[in-house]
């Protein structure tokens, strides 16, 4: 009988990014969205390819899709003991409210993020400890967030950025006790980020700095979110295959590494999955068109691409099916028609078409990992 895959916290893996870049090799450990099965063997995969350890989170809503963060957890471990691979892994709540939080501490997660961002900072405070207090003595470690990032993340919706002020993080951090802080300094969720110039590196700087003249760098740890690089590749081909996105932008490699080197310590990834799943799907969709006559799956998935099923987001509101990007708004009838279609492993099922497409949405996500593994500095720090 094989021995059940186990899951650490944030803390050690974070600890092995903060030792190498003392030593002078800057590194930040990837953080990776997970929705359904074959994007959670493709992080798996390309974590192992680079040899790096990793997080895998799974946000409010991805818990929601799947029917709960026991689903989840279990989704997971399935993965992980199905690729008979050995990797330190995370697995990690995104953005969640204290419910949320206290919910994945109980189903076996090894990690939260309690984002209380939308309070002042005192009440940000108060609530991130309440969930210290809960996960520590269960082993889970907890994130927070501090300052205000641009764009939409899951049911969250910011305007305009309210930086960190670096000379509060130390605070934050021995008020909280929080082993994690998402410092915002310009950065920002989905496809449409703006100008780089908003970005203020400095901010990374000066919060490492009070950290570290207080003897905090080695068990408290920064991270940056909406860090995806929005690939012009994939919008390209997704644009080829019938989509219309338009006004994408993405973080720059060069600012992802510079804000590594001055102390971010974790780097969150879900656009970039999100445009190579819909990607790979457009493409595989207009290549095979009698897929429908060959697979009940993927043609309701077609479906919704070809706006015969209305696309909705994940409030339910309607949405242009040439914008599509989220994969949960044209996977939702799959879930509808079986939800363990998309938290088994999908080779199990005699749907050829539907293996076939899960094993390309599976390489495509492992191939970017790697990669941005390897940009990190994650790479070979097993």
């Amino acid at each position: 009988m094989s021995e059940e895959p186990k899951l650490c916290s944030i803390v050690p893996l974070m600890q092995a990014a903060e030792f190498a870049s003392l030593r002078g090799h800057p590194s930040a450990i990837g953080a990776f969205n997970v929705n359904f099965y074959a994007q959670a063997q493709g992080i798996l995969e390309g974590l192992y390819k680079a040899e790096a350890p990793g997080i895998i989170q799974a946000s409010r809503g991805a818990n929601k899709f799947q029917g709960g963060a026991d689903k989840i957890q279990v989704m997971v471990l399935k993965a992980i003991k199905d690729m008979k691979i050995t990797l330190p892994l995370a697995l990690h709540l995104d953005h969640g409210d204290t419910k949320s939080a206290k919910d994945c501490v109980d189903n076996g997660f090894s990690s939260v993020m309690i984002d209380a961002s939308k309070l002042d900072e005192i009440q940000n405070i108060e609530v991130t400890k309440e969930i210290v207090d809960y996960a520590h003595p269960k082993g889970v470690s907890v994130e927070g967030e501090y300052g205000k990032l641009a764009g939409v993340e899951e049911d969250v919706a910011y305007g305009k950025t309210t930086y960190a002020d670096p000379r509060f993080v130390p605070v934050f951090f021995d008020r909280s006790k929080v082993d994690a802080l998402a410092v915002a300094y310009g950065t920002s969720h989905g496809p449409n980020k703006g100008k780089t110039d908003a970005l203020n590196v400095g901010i990374v700087t000066d919060s490492y700095a009070g950290i570290k003249a207080n003897h905090q760098n080695l068990d408290h740890f920064l991270v940056g979110h909406g860090s995806s690089t929005v690939p012009r590749e994939l919008v390209q081909e997704i644009n080829q295959y019938g989509g219309s996105l338009k006004g994408t932008s993405g973080i720059p490699d060069y600012m992802i590494k510079a804000a590594i080197k001055e102390g971010i310590r974790k780097v969150n990834i879900d656009t970039d999955l999100r445009l190579g799943i819909t990607a790979t799907l457009r493409k595989y969709l207009n290549d095979h068109p009698d897929v429908d006559k060959k697979s009940e799956i993927l043609s309701v998935i077609k479906k919704v691409f070809t706006g015969e099923t209305p696309a909705k987001d994940k409030d339910g509101n309607p949405v242009d099916s040439g914008s599509l990007v989220d994969p949960r708004s044209y996977l939702e009838p799959v879930v509808k028609m079986d939800p363990q279609l998309l938290r088994e492993n999908y080779r199990s099922f005699k749907d050829e078409a539907f293996i076939e497409v899960m094993t390309l949405v599976k390489n495509r996500i492992a191939e970017h990992v790697k990669s941005l593994a390897i940009m990190f500095g994650s790479a070979g720090l097993l």
